[in-house]
């Protein structure tokens, strides 16, 4: 073995140098972090003076005039190295304007865009008291950011009105196991890290030169290559595959394939694939809206989230509330028409799950308290083209997506399906269930009848190393959890803000 020469040793060190300090700024302070920066605060002119006397201009917000009015854009972002959760604000984020009075604020841009709804919520977004803007408490994954447009007014005797330049912008707030910084417009974070970064690539690429076929692996920890099949519930299969492709940003190498072909569809497919798999457990996961029956025993599951059902009514019923006493009447067919239960005069159309889904279970378990009828008398939900003497109609579907397209297209259709699917979709109506509504707040509360635990199934215990193992511990992760929060998910993660012992096993 022959020493390194001049050249190498330099390059090494100056490669030890650059990444120590790119580390010291990024991570030293605090790998949670929030940058802010104020990009525009200026006066806004209504008054020309050259021609004062001929023209007189007012700025009106709901016909009241504004005085001496000022613009103000900021930009807050996570530019830390982890992702930021509810429970990290100790404090809120808040913007005093010393000297103005905040008259309105709006959310122009933001990413991801569920975002602006997070900020603009009714009761639990954005406030603001004379001089002083108080931010909700939302997640902001890495390089998540929100921009605020603030219109406000000059408080009188406080000198805004003579052209002189804004009031001081004054944010702020705490976090737990972080910090709350300005960036400057000039030499910010993200330019600073890119900057050492670019020197980084340059000695990286000088020692490699010199090292020839030397090579340094980085493995990240939670990472492992190969392919893995999660397939089962079509209520969870959006957060999941969300999941999956930030687990392939991270992990490259791995291929995660998310289908959804129903709860005891995807327990059944493990069980096959365990059954068959040589020496060992499956590259393969099941999701379900239920726990596993006991015929699967070797299935392990482990409960990763709380998943919130409500039911749906095309928006032509006229209904806004239910009681559970009355959506019995309606599946055991003693209501047949909305006009019986206050609503329109269309005639009611069931739109079902078929028996391979574990929304139905959850249905029949938490709603009914029975099971849901079995006659199918529509191929197609629009009338009884199967059974003419069925009591009402009722059809069939195998997904959440297909129900909800059917009950959007059916005048008088009613289903049930996950909150957030149902919340985007045209034509169809979330209801209140005995006057209650699904909520992610709900905290302890078991008020709201219809949510069921989400199950992630193994084949036995997975292998340590596995793709199966590094995924199924990558739900527990802040990144995992954040997607769950978005799709209006408890994770069990957070058992504090699970429903009671919902989470427990």
């Amino acid at each position: 073995m022959t020493l390194p020469d001049t050249e190498t040793l330099l390059a090494a060190a100056g490669l030890v140098v650059t990444a120590v300090l790119w580390a010291v700024e990024r991570f030293l302070p605090g790998r949670k972090r929030i940058g802010y920066r104020v990009q525009m605060d200026t006066a806004i002119g209504m008054n020309p003076r050259d021609a004062h006397s001929l023209v007189q201009l007012r700025l009106l917000r709901r016909d009241q005039e504004i005085t001496d009015a000022t613009l103000a854009l900021l930009r807050f972002e996570n530019d830390g190295g982890k992702d930021i959760v509810r429970q990290d604000y100790q404090e809120p984020l808040t913007v005093e304007f010393t000297g103005r009075t905040v008259i309105g604020v709006e959310v122009p841009d933001a990413n991801p865009p569920d975002l602006v709804g997070m900020l603009t919520r009714n009761g639990g977004g954005l406030r603001h008291s004379g001089g002083r803007l108080v931010v909700p408490k939302v997640p902001l994954n890495k390089r998540n950011h929100f921009k605020l447009l603030v219109l406000l007014s000059a408080d009188e005797g406080s000198g805004g009105g003579d052209g002189s330049r804004p009031s001081e912008v004054v944010v702020g707030g705490f976090i737990s196991g972080g910090r709350i910084r300005r960036n400057t417009q000039r030499w910010g974070p993200r330019k600073l890290s890119l900057a050492l970064g670019g020197v980084c690539i340059i000695l990286v690429g000088l020692l490699s030169g010199l090292l020839l076929n030397r090579q340094t692996v980085v493995v990240n920890a939670e990472c492992a290559t190969g392919r893995l099949t999660v397939d089962g519930s079509t209520a969870f299969a959006p957060p999941m595959r969300e999941i999956a492709d930030q687990y392939e940003a991270r992990c490259r190498g791995a291929r995660i394939d998310v289908a959804e072909s129903g709860s005891l569809s995807g327990l059944g497919r493990l069980s096959k694939a365990g059954t068959s798999a040589p020496g060992g457990g499956p590259a393969f996961l099941a999701v379900s809206d239920v726990a596993a029956p006991s015929i699967y025993r070797r299935l392990e599951g482990r409960r990763v989230g709380v998943i919130l059902l409500a039911l749906v009514v095309n928006e032509r019923t006229g209904v806004d509330n239910l009681t559970t006493e009355q959506l019995r009447g309606i599946y055991d067919g003693r209501y047949t028409n909305w006009k019986q239960l206050g609503g329109n005069d269309l005639p009611v159309g069931i739109v079902g799950r078929d028996a391979a889904s574990g929304t139905r279970r959850a249905f029949e378990t938490t709603v009914l308290r029975g099971s849901e009828p079995g006659t199918v008398s529509s191929y197609d939900c629009s009338g009884k083209d199967r059974d003419a003497t069925a009591r009402v109609t009722r059809c069939e579907v195998n997904s959440t997506g297909s129900l909800l397209d059917a009950v959007g297209r059916v005048p008088g259709g009613i289903g049930y399906a996950e909150v957030y699917a149902a919340a985007k979709h045209p034509r169809v109506v979330g209801i209140r269930l005995n006057g209650r509504e699904p909520d992610i707040e709900w905290g302890g509360q078991r008020n709201y009848p219809f949510w069921t635990v989400e199950y992630l199934y193994t084949y036995g215990q997975p292998e340590d190393g596995s793709l199966a193992a590094k995924f199924r511990a990558f739900m527990d992760s802040d990144t995992a959890k954040n997607i769950l929060r978005k799709y209006r998910h408890v994770p069990c993660a957070d058992q504090s803000a699970a429903p009671g012992s919902a989470c427990h096993s």
